[in-house]
């Protein structure tokens, strides 16, 4: 990981002397962000100041009986220009530039993430892509300003830990993402809580869900992509599976072992199509050139991308229209 002492260090100094701060998840949100700013505003908000998160989505279900307390507010209704700091975890890039003209010049803005190819600055920059996670990014800031790591702060960053690195399966997961986890669970990190609400909480619609993912599933002999598909149909009949059984869905695809990477092409909603691709390590494909040629971006081994169209069943199978 880079050396971001100055940096944590100008962080700490900014939220010690603000007096409100404005949090902000990405759309569609997953663990790592959810987790990112819960921990964030938990510790802020043991400091007696104003901090809200901001989204354009709700808080997902997964993390309502872990965080019955944390509610995600829509940016238009929150008074962006009032708040003295400003803190994107986990994401830049994501939903959070659309906030960029509404910001004032006298407002710190922080950004902490672990995206590679990031394009917006801010004042506070702590951007690794070297890292498994955002929650990992501010674990180390915690444990670097000498923070106490209540479990309050401690299950959040450890719920977005496992999520980003799949159980600690993905290969971001390093020795320090192993002792970070470590660190968490005796600081009274919720492991089995975070695994049971989380993780191993499968619905039937999310089972159904992987299963027509699998199902449905075509290798390419030629490049070694299997690939699947999500219509608006199977969202509405599967009351509309969260972003978290999505990726799972390509995970899972990416495990037959003649496949290369994975490619999930679902319907996010009418008019608009997320492609979802994985890999492995020991199968030397970096699927994120393929996501930056459609506009997307991510990791070698997990990227995404977002096109403009509807999935369609043809005789020939499934096509993008």
């Amino acid at each position: 990981m880079q050396d971001f002492s100055s940096e944590f260090k100008n962080l700490h100094y900014v939220i010690n002397r603000a007096e409100s701060i404005l949090l902000f998840a990405h759309t569609r949100p997953d663990p790592d962000t959810v987790g990112a700013n819960i921990a964030l505003r938990e510790y802020i908000h043991s400091l007696g100041k104003r901090v809200d998160i901001a989204c354009f989505d709700r808080l997902p279900v997964f993390a309502t009986q872990l965080f019955p307390d944390i509610i995600f507010q829509n940016p238009a209704e929150l008074p962006i220009q009032g708040y003295d700091a400003i803190i994107a975890s986990d994401s830049v890039d994501r939903g959070f530039q659309l906030l960029k003209e509404s910001f004032q010049e006298k407002q710190v803005i922080a950004l902490i993430d672990h995206h590679p190819n990031i394009q917006m600055t801010g004042d506070i920059i702590i951007i690794d892509d070297t890292v498994s996670s955002s929650c990992e990014l501010l674990f180390h800031f915690f444990t670097t300003e000498n923070i106490p790591l209540s479990p309050k702060i401690a299950t959040p960053l450890l719920m977005g830990i496992i999520g980003d690195t799949g159980s600690m399966q993905h290969s971001c997961t390093s020795t320090a993402t192993l002792e970070a986890v470590s660190t968490l669970i005796q600081k009274g990190g919720q492991l089995q809580k975070i695994t049971s609400e989380v993780f191993a909480n499968n619905t039937l619609s999310t089972l159904q869900l992987w299963g027509r993912a699998l199902a449905r599933a075509q290798i390419n002999q030629g490049n070694g992509m299997i690939y699947s598909a999500i219509t608006e149909q199977d969202i509405a009949e599967l009351g509309n599976p969260s972003t978290e059984d999505m990726y799972m869905a390509s995970t899972l695809l990416n495990a037959v072992p003649d496949a290369k990477f994975s490619l999930l092409f679902y319907q996010i909603k009418p008019g608009l199509i997320r492609g979802s691709l994985r890999s492995d390590p020991h199968k030397q494909m970096d699927v994120s050139t393929i996501a930056k040629a459609l506009g997307g971006g991510g990791h070698a081994l997990a990227s995404g991308f977002e096109i403009p169209g509807t999935i369609i069943e043809t005789t020939d199978g499934w096509e993008v229209r």
